[in-house]
C-alpha cells in the first residue's frame, strides 16, 4: 500500500490529465450543441446536380474535395454563408474546411482526381466498370499533351462528362449519350481560336453533321451509325493515320474491309484508303464521309416519279433515269472518284510512269459506274412493278421475296466493287439481271392469266345478260298474249277501295323474285371478287404454316413469307423460333449458316445468333422475332411480334 506522500504526488500528476479530458468533453458537448451545416447548405446548386447524377449513391463531397461532410457552426458563421449572397460569392470570408480539404481540382489535376476511384479495382468491380480508363487517357492525344507539356487547354474528364452533373450515357441528356457526342466534341473542336495553335480544322464537326454518319446519328437517331468516339476512341481519343483508317472503318464495315484487302488498293501502301474515296473531294482529313451510291429507296423513288411521265418501255425513260441518278446529291459517282488519284494531274517526277495505269483505272471506273447504273435500273423496274401488282388482284408474295433477293444482290454489288475485280463484278450483275428477268416472266404469266380470266368472266356475263334479256322478252310476249286479252274481255271495272290482301299467287311471285335476286347475287359475287382488288390479308392476325414437324432436323431452317417479307423458322434443341430475314442494318436478306449456327448478311458481314441477337457488324438491333406454335404436328408462324 502506497504511503500518503506518494498518494498526494499521484493526485498532482493526474490533475492535468483530468483537466484536459474535462476540457475536451466540454468542447465536444458545446460543438454538439451547435447547428450542423452540410455541404448542400452552402452549395445548393452543386448539391442538386450531384443528387441527380450517376454518382449520387456512390460519392460524397469529401471523396473528391476532401474536408468533412458536416460542420458545426455557430449562428454568426452560418449567417455569413447560408443562404449564400446573391451578388458575389467572393465577398464571403474564406471558410476553413479543415486540414484534409483539397478544394476544387485544377484542370491538370482532374484526370488523377477522377482516377482515384476509376483506377480502383475494388471500387469499380461492383459496377462492372473498366479500371484502365486513366491509363487509356494518358495514351490519347489529349492526355499526352497534358502529361508531357502541361497543356491544360486539352480536354479533361469534366469537359466530356461534366463535374457534379455526370449522367449515365444511356440518359438522353448526358454529354456522352450516343446522339450528343458530336456536340460534346464540338465545344472544343468547333472553336477556331482554340484549334488554331494545334493546326486543327474547326470545320470537322460541321463536316461530320452533313456526312452519311452524321445524318444517321443526328437526323435518324440510328444507334448503329458512328459518332466521333466510334472512330477516334473515347478515353484513347486519337486520329487514325491514313494507312490505319481502313482498320478503323473495318470494325463496322467488315465485309468491305475484306473485299478491299483482296483488291489492288488494299495491297498498295501509303494510300489514304477509305477516306481518299469517300471523303469530300478525296481529302483524307475531311469528315464529310459520303456514300458511293444512292440508297435503293432514293433509286426506286426516282424511277417511280419518272414512270408516271414516260412509258416503261421507252428508251427515253432509261436515259432520264440515268441522268437524274447521276445528278442527285448524296452519292459519289465512282468514275469521278477515280479521278482524284488517276486524273492525270500528278506533279511528282515519276508521273510519266503512271500514264498508262491511270488510263486503265479511269476506264475501270467508267465500267463500274455503268454496272452500278444497270443494277439500279433493273432493281427499280422490278420493285416498282411488283409494288403496283401487289395493289391489284394478283398474289405476288413470291415475286415480293424475289425483289428482296434483288435488293440484296445490289447491296452486295456495292460492297464487292471494293475488290475492283471486273469479271466477278459482271458475274454478280448477270445474277441480278437473271433474278429480275425470271421475276418479270413470272409476272407476265400471271398478268396474262388474269387477262384471260377477265375475258372469260366478261363472256360469262355477256351470256347471262343475253339470257336475261331473252327471258324478259319472253315474259312480255306471254303477258301480251294471255293477260291483256283477258283484261279487255272483262271490260272496265269501277275502282273499289279494298283492303290489301296478299294472295297465294302474289306471295309466290314475291318468293320467285327474291329467289331470283339471291341467285343473281350468288352468280355475280364470285365474279366481282375475282376481278376486283383483293382484300389485303395479313397484319397481326396472319398465320403461316412452316410445314410438319416430321423430318425437320435440329438446327436447320425453313423459309417462308410473313406479311410478304422473307422469314425463317429454326428448329433448335429447345423448340422452334422464327425471325425476319431482313437485316436491321440496310435491309439485305440474311441466310442461315448451319455449321456456325448463325445468320450471316452477305452485304456487310453482319452476324446474328440463333436468338436473333447481333454478334458482329453494323446492325443497330436484333432481328425481329415472330411467335411460333405447333398445332397437331404442324408448325405455325404468327405475324404478331414475339
Amino acid at each position: 500500500m502506497p504511503s500518503p506522500h506518494r498518494r498526494r504526488h499521484l493526485h498532482v500528476q493526474l490533475y492535468p490529465v483530468i483537466a484536459a479530458l474535462t476540457f475536451r468533453f466540454c468542447a465536444g458537448a458545446a460543438a454538439q450543441s451547435l447547428p450542423t451545416t452540410a455541404c448542400a447548405d452552402c452549395h445548393p446548386a452543386q448539391s442538386k446536380q450531384l443528387s441527380e447524377s450517376i454518382h449520387a449513391a456512390a460519392l460524397r463531397c469529401p471523396d473528391c474535395h476532401g474536408g468533412e461532410q458536416n460542420y458545426a457552426l455557430p449562428d454568426e458563421q452560418r449567417r455569413l454563408y447560408i443562404p449564400p449572397p446573391s451578388n458575389d460569392a467572393g465577398t464571403r470570408p474564406a471558410f476553413d474546411h479543415g486540414p484534409s480539404f483539397r478544394g476544387k481540382a485544377s484542370r491538370a489535376q482532374v484526370p488523377e482526381r477522377c482516377g482515384t476511384c476509376h483506377s480502383d479495382v475494388e471500387r469499380m468491380n461492383p459496377y462492372g466498370l473498366r479500371t484502365d480508363q486513366l491509363a487509356s487517357y494518358w495514351t490519347s492525344g489529349h492526355g499526352k499533351r497534358l502529361q508531357r507539356f502541361g497543356d491544360d487547354r486539352v480536354a479533361v474528364c469534366t469537359d466530356c462528362h461534366g463535374s457534379h452533373d455526370v449522367l449515365a450515357k444511356s440518359n438522353a441528356h448526358s454529354r456522352t449519350n450516343h446522339a450528343n457526342v458530336p456536340q460534346t466534341c464540338a465545344h472544343c473542336h468547333a472553336d477556331a481560336r482554340l484549334m488554331q495553335p494545334y493546326g486543327l480544322s474547326p470545320d470537322v464537326v460541321e463536316q461530320y453533321r452533313h456526312s452519311i454518319h452524321g445524318r444517321g446519328v443526328l437526323e435518324r437517331g440510328d444507334p448503329g451509325s458512328p459518332n466521333c468516339a466510334t472512330c477516334h476512341g473515347s478515353h484513347t481519343a486519337a486520329p487514325p493515320g491514313f494507312a490505319d483508317v481502313r482498320h478503323v472503318c473495318g470494325r463496322c464495315h467488315q465485309q468491305i474491309d475484306a473485299y478491299l484487302s483482296e483488291g489492288v488498293h488494299g495491297r498498295v501502301p501509303g494510300i489514304s484508303r477509305c477516306t481518299g474515296c469517300h471523303g469530300d473531294a478525296g481529302n483524307p482529313r475531311n469528315h464529310h464521309i459520303q456514300e458511293a451510291s444512292l440508297s435503293l429507296e432514293q433509286v426506286l423513288a426516282t424511277y417511280t416519279a419518272l414512270r408516271t411521265e414516260l412509258p416503261d418501255s421507252t428508251p427515253a425513260l432509261r436515259e432520264r433515269f440515268a441522268a437524274q441518278i447521276q445528278s442527285q446529291s448524296g452519292s459519289l459517282p465512282i468514275d469521278a472518284v477515280c479521278l482524284n488519284c488517276h486524273g492525270g494531274k500528278r506533279a511528282d517526277p515519276h508521273a510519266q510512269f503512271f500514264v498508262a495505269n491511270d488510263a486503265v483505272a479511269r476506264d475501270r471506273g467508267h465500267e463500274f459506274a455503268r454496272a452500278i447504273l444497270d443494277a439500279q435500273w433493273e432493281y427499280a423496274r422490278l420493285a416498282d412493278r411488283v409494288s403496283r401488282a401487289a395493289r391489284g388482284v394478283l398474289l405476288v408474295k413470291e415475286e415480293g421475296l424475289r425483289v428482296e433477293d434483288a435488293k440484296t444482290e445490289v447491296m452486295g454489288l456495292y460492297a464487292f466493287l471494293h475488290t475492283f475485280k471486273a469479271p466477278e463484278v459482271h458475274e454478280r450483275l448477270a445474277k441480278l439481271t437473271q433474278i429480275c428477268r425470271e421475276t418479270h416472266a413470272s409476272l407476265d404469266a400471271k398478268e396474262t392469266s388474269l387477262t384471260r380470266r377477265r375475258q372469260m368472266v366478261a363472256l360469262i356475263w355477256a351470256v347471262i345478260a343475253l339470257f336475261s334479256v331473252l327471258m324478259y322478252r319472253k315474259y312480255l310476249l306471254l303477258k301480251h298474249a294471255w293477260v291483256a286479252p283477258a283484261a279487255a274481255a272483262a271490260g272496265p271495272v269501277a275502282p273499289v277501295s279494298l283492303p290489301i290482301v296478299v294472295t297465294r299467287r302474289r306471295a309466290l311471285d314475291l318468293a320467285l323474285q327474291a329467289l331470283g335476286a339471291v341467285g343473281a347475287a350468288t352468280l355475280l359475287w364470285p365474279a366481282l371478287a375475282y376481278i376486283l382488288p383483293a382484300r389485303k390479308r395479313g397484319g397481326a392476325a396472319e398465320r403461316v404454316s412452316a410445314g410438319k414437324e416430321a423430318d425437320w432436323a435440329v438446327w436447320t431452317v425453313r423459309k417462308l413469307s410473313v406479311n410478304g417479307k422473307p422469314a425463317a423458322v429454326i428448329r433448335t434443341d429447345k423448340g422452334y423460333r422464327a425471325f425476319s430475314l431482313i437485316c436491321t442494318h440496310l435491309g439485305c436478306i440474311v441466310y442461315w449458316d448451319v455449321p456456325k449456327r448463325e445468320f450471316l448478311c452477305p452485304c456487310h458481314a453482319a452476324r446474328f445468333d440463333a436468338a436473333g441477337k447481333v454478334l458482329g457488324g453494323p446492325p443497330p438491333k436484333p432481328l425481329p422475332e415472330y411467335n411460333v406454335s405447333v398445332v397437331q404436328g404442324e408448325v405455325i408462324v404468327s405475324a404478331a411480334a414475339a
